[in-house]
């Protein structure tokens, strides 16, 4: 471990520089008449820099701005001969904030300085970003998990899965991805200091899990990015803490269990066939940190270590009784249980190598296990869940800090993350044992064995050239990665039943062995910073190339294929696109109490290898086939001849004849993976305004539009829509369903002359078969607040909706089913706070009234129900059809989802310490929202609508914080 440390600072010294926290202060100096003040001596000090002072001088406009700050308090002093200096203190900086800080001098002596206790700015006038700003004193007051998805339960807009709904860190370490504004799961971007630690997996997914007791504050940039983003999603920084000259640390513990928590198993859920609810088997949380000097003024030392641990059983789904046999018995005995194990060991060093020169170098050991992956959205029995353990998983950071000039300013550094993260089957999952899947839900065993690396590095750079009325910044970010996994099933096999009875078996080209890299996805970017009088331009433009490849590969003979060899694959992608990006940001009365905010730019998606492997020959091969079948003996054994791809024994032909062959049956137009702005992308506008409406309170209102371009559509060129039958169903006789009762059209199957003539996917653009939409648009309305006595407000009302229209065919006619998809508006409530009480308590709670999940009811149509309509037989002997949905989707929500959360604290001094006994309640009323439930409508093993999760029932949990 040490030795790769010592690699990534030789990487350092050869890489590209790195990103700055792109906070600052900024004004105007007048004279006592009103008129600007040119030549200015504006200084601003603070801890936190490292040259402990950053000068500014006014220009002809009396306009000044310091950049790149970091966090922390400042005070600003502004002098100028024949003038009364001016001290302004206790100016609080967060990260992506540029506080207005103006100043008037009075004709005086020089020697002569007025101090005015700082008032905090509330309103960025000179920036156009969307942020939430999660400070430090907010992560120890409020209750939550303390996680990146506890962030998001705490930012208004912000989107998880309901999945990821989280009762005092009943949901641990989830990998789930946040939106906002109409955005997609991969635009999420996670930032360290203002570098990445992204994986190789879908763009945005994350194995390395943030320690909230290195951060000093956590940053959510939500909108409105500048040409240094490559993407528009959320940004989510954590602004970490550094040693200092004084010896100081942190311990924080927190435990519950099933005995602190409630029951919330309501009759209303209970009648819906949910016998048992989620119950927290444990959670456990311990963590301290310590951190001062090695010499002081010279080189400090900032170390956490962590340990968390959470399981907790999921109602409705139970072990196998009979694991042995091939049918699945509820074990009523033994819940399903979601387990989580995380450490993390972590190690910051800060040394200030001259007076202008800051080096900070990070290394984070962690052990994290997913040990029941999958288990709680209610589709498969334990034992199918995939085991995700997550070693070794280690990130480690380099930056360099030098403010060359008042007026120059470099960041550099450099960025590795190991990620080892190989699937295993459960203990209770024999060797040889072949997985099941009957009407949607899977037992006996997962898919996917084997092994999974997803690592990158990256180095970032940012020169910044600052003068009164412009901050002038260019700079560039590049990252290379590594991504492998292998998939490995047993007998290279498994089945599919329903309702008990054999329908088919799923044959696997293994084992697979898929490799690809990211050989550069570099941003280039130029962005200046105007302030002419009220009004400040944010203009910018980005260049951004990507460049991956799939290498040689080479496979071993597995049960159904020879051995396997496949050429590299290079330019998957190459792609190369411009983004502007414009933003206007207006002082309304030239107070810094109001400011006007407009934005719009163009952002593009956010890939790393995704493309590689969707364009992998291991991959893009046909890998997988199915056959009917037919066990006549009930052996549980498909006495096939599985030599030959026609008719044979108990099974019927092959689902695709190609099954097993070198040739690969997916292939590209040039515009979809090479070529200039040929990249998925969108753009977004925002239009807001923030007002101070009191001291420390600001209140802001906002309309956000985010539309999406360079959809992709997969042609088989093999056939045409010509090639399809249509059928008719009959949606089944219950009040329940809409329509009950009636034909259900639009649906279309192959004709079997067709269906053998196999598949030659070719992904183009969907233009090429008419227009295809997806525009989101929304408003949010927004409190923060500091009150007086040190009362704390924030939070919200976001409401928004996604119109998606993709009426076009392309092959199958049933395409047009649902194509115009129309959801109404969903909207989101957050509020958090914290009050201080008499005798050292403080009351602090969570809010948040959220959508219910959209209801679906997809469904296993017979043969014997479509071929009335059809008139024949299914294409390929096959049996049964599954209709996606009876309904038109996002039409119909389950209710609100409502959560509140409250903690009572008690502080008190021991020595020179601060000891803060922590009780929390978690969900306070109760509530039984449900979270998950099944969508399979017929199912035998898991009725329609019945629940699989619903809302963590009420949870009580003790912790205790020391700070010394």
């Amino acid at each position: 471990m040490f030795i790769r440390f010592i690699a990534l600072v030789a990487l350092l010294l050869t890489a590209s520089p790195a990103l700055a926290q792109n906070s600052g202060i900024a004004g105007v100096v007048k004279d006592t008449t009103g008129a600007l003040l040119p030549g200015v001596t504006v200084e601003a000090t603070s801890p936190a820099l490292i040259e402990r002072t950053r000068t500014a001088v006014s220009d002809d406009q009396g306009q000044y701005k310091i950049v790149d700050l970091r966090p922390g308090v400042y005070a600003v002093t502004f002098a100028l001969a024949g003038f009364t200096s001016v001290r302004r203190e206790g100016i609080e900086l967060s990260a992506n904030f540029t506080a207005p800080v103006n100043a008037e001098l009075r004709v005086g002596a020089i020697q002569e300085t007025v101090t005015v206790a700082g008032q905090t700015p509330v309103v960025d006038v000179q920036n156009v970003v969307q942020r939430n700003v999660i400070t430090r004193d907010i992560l120890d007051a409020v209750p939550n998990a303390k996680t990146i998805p506890a962030f998001a339960a705490m930012t208004p807009g912000v989107v998880l899965p309901p999945t990821g709904q989280d009762v005092g860190g009943s949901k641990g370490e989830v990998s789930n991805r946040m939106v906002i504004h109409g955005g997609r799961a991969n635009e999420q971007k996670l930032l360290m200091d203002g570098m990445g630690y992204n994986t190789m997996e879908s763009g945005s997914s994350r194995g390395y899990f943030l320690n909230p007791a290195t951060s000093s504050e956590v940053s959510l940039q939500l909108g409105g990015g500048s040409a240094e983003f490559q993407g528009g999603g959320i940004q989510i920084n954590s602004v970490p803490k550094e040693g200092g000259n004084r010896f100081s640390g942190y311990f924080f513990n927190n435990y519950t269990d099933h005995q602190l928590q409630n029951d919330n198993l309501s009759d209303e859920i209970r009648s819906r066939g949910l016998t048992t609810v989620n119950t927290i088997d444990r959670i456990f949380d311990s963590n301290w940190t310590f951190g001062g000097p090695i010499k002081a003024d010279r080189l400090w030392f900032f170390t956490s270590h962590r340990w968390w641990r959470n399981s907790n059983t999921i109602p409705g789904i139970y072990y196998n009784a009979t694991q042995a046999s091939y049918a699945y018995t509820k074990d009523l005995t033994r819940p399903a249980t979601v387990r989580y194990r995380n450490e993390s060991h972590s190690l910051r060093l800060t040394w200030q190598a001259a007076a202008r020169h800051k080096i900070n170098m990070f290394f984070d050991h962690q052990n994290n296990c997913d040990c029941t992956r999958d288990l709680g959205n209610g589709t498969m029995a334990p034992e199918a869940a995939v085991n995700y353990r997550y070693s070794p998983n280690e990130l480690s950071q380099v930056a360099w800090s030098f403010p060359a000039t008042n007026k120059l300013l470099i960041d550099a550094g450099a960025t590795l993350l190991l990620f080892n993260w190989p699937n295993v089957p459960q203990p209770e999952v024999a060797p040889g044992t072949i997985s099941v899947i009957d009407n949607g839900f899977r037992y006996r065993a997962g898919l996917n064995y084997g092994e999974r690396l997803s690592s990158q590095v990256n180095e970032k750079f940012n020169v910044s050239y600052v003068t009164g009325s412009h901050a002038f910044k260019f700079g560039l970010q590049n990252q290379q990665g590594w991504h492998r996994g292998s998939n490995q099933n047993a007998n290279d096999m498994s089945y599919t039943f329903l309702n008990g009875v054999t329908q088919s078996v799923t044959l696997y080209a293994g084992p697979n062995v898929l490799n690809e890299r990211l050989r550069s996805n570099l941003g280039l970017f130029v962005q200046d910073q105007w302030t002419v009088r009220r009004l400040t331009l944010n203009v910018g433009l980005r260049y951004d190339y990507m460049n991956a490849y799939v290498p040689e590969q080479h496979l071993p003979a597995g049960r159904f294929v020879p051995k396997r060899d496949f050429d590299p694959v290079e330019c998957v992608p190459c792609f190369s696109d411009l983004g502007p990006r414009l933003g206007v940001a207006y002082d309304l009365f030239g107070n810094g109490r109001t400011g006007l905010k407009f934005s719009v730019g163009r952002y593009v998606a956010s890939y790393a290898t995704d493309l590689a492997r969707a364009n992998n020959p291991v991959q893009t091969s046909v890998s997988s086939a199915t056959r009917p079948w037919t066990d006549t003996n009930g052996n549980y054994n498909p006495d096939c001849d599985f030599t030959n791809p026609a008719t044979t024994g108990e099974c019927g032909p092959l689902s695709n004849p190609n099954f097993g062959k070198l040739n690969i049956t997916s292939h590209n137009a040039d515009n979809v993976i090479k070529g200039f702005g040929n990249r998925d992308y969108n753009w977004q506008l925002a239009a807001s305004v923030q007002h101070e409406l009191a001291r420390n309170v600001s209140v802001n209102a906002g309309y956000y539009r985010t539309w999406y371009g360079n959809f992709t559509a997969t042609d088989n060129r093999l056939v045409t829509p010509a090639d399809y039958d249509p059928y008719c169903i009959t949606v089944p006789n219950d009040p329940r369903l809409p329509g009950a009762g009636t034909q259900l059209c639009g649906f279309y199957d192959i004709k079997p002359a067709a269906f053998l003539l196999g598949t030659d996917n070719y992904v183009v653009q969907s233009s090429a078969f008419g227009e295809q939409t997806e525009v989101f648009n929304g408003v949010d309305f927004g409190v923060n607040g500091r009150l007086p006595h040190g009362a704390v407000l924030q939070g919200g009302i976001s409401t928004g909706r996604s119109h998606t229209n993709r009426c076009l065919v392309v092959d199958s006619p049933q395409a047009l089913q649902f194509c115009d998809n129309v959801p109404p508006f969903l909207t989101q409530i957050k509020i958090l706070g914290s009050y201080p009480l008499p005798w050292g308590l403080q009351a602090s709670a969570n809010y948040q009234n959220l959508p219910g999940i959209p209801i679906a009811a997809s469904y296993v149509a017979t043969l014997a129900e479509i071929q009335p309509s059809l008139g024949r037989p299914l294409a390929g002997g096959v049996r049964s059809v599954t209709i996606p949905n009876l309904f038109a989707p996002n039409t119909r929500y389950e209710k609100r989802i409502t959560q509140a959360d409250v903690r009572l604290a008690k502080n008190f001094a021991v020595g020179r310490s601060r000891v803060q006994g922590q009780f929390d309640i978690y969900n306070v009323f109760n509530a039984s929202t449900i979270l998950v439930e099944s969508t399979r409508y017929g199912n035998a093993v898991t009725p329609w609508l019945q629940p699989s999760a619903i809302l963590d029932a009420r949870l009580f949990k003790f912790g205790v914080q020391v700070n010394f």
